[in-house]
């Protein structure tokens, strides 16, 4: 049996990748984010609305861990989110976080849809 926990966040880990100034390096590492859940009915209000991606990180995000400054301290709780949602790096940020966010449901949605082997 499924269990159908209700729960208003899930915690993700997405693998990001930096360009750096060698165009054949890239600075890498894994964030985690924990983001509010959604139905289908409030995003596609949220789409609706035309919000930009900045807006549905406003939206979405209450959380980032696994960020670093260049001594290597860790940066955490609200200087964690306004380095996501302002920092230098922002624009990579953000297009991962949502990317991950939103390919969950697109994947949940592939996997629940294949017909099993024994149909």
């Amino acid at each position: 049996m499924l269990k159908l926990k209700k729960t208003a966040e899930v915690t993700r880990s997405v693998k990001v990748r930096l360009p750096t100034e060698n165009p054949n390096a890239f600075n890498e590492g894994t964030i985690t984010y924990k983001a509010k859940i959604k139905t289908k009915d409030e995003l596609a209000d949220l789409s609706e609305r035309g919000y930009t991606d900045q807006e549905y990180v406003d939206e979405l995000l209450t959380e980032v861990g696994g960020l670093g400054n260049e001594e290597g301290q860790p940066i955490t709780g609200d200087d964690a989110l306004r380095e996501v949602k302002t920092g230098v790096w922002s624009v990579y940020l953000i297009g991962a976080i949502l990317q991950d966010y939103f390919e969950q449901y697109g994947d949940a949605r592939v996997k629940n849809s294949r017909p099993s082997r024994g149909r």
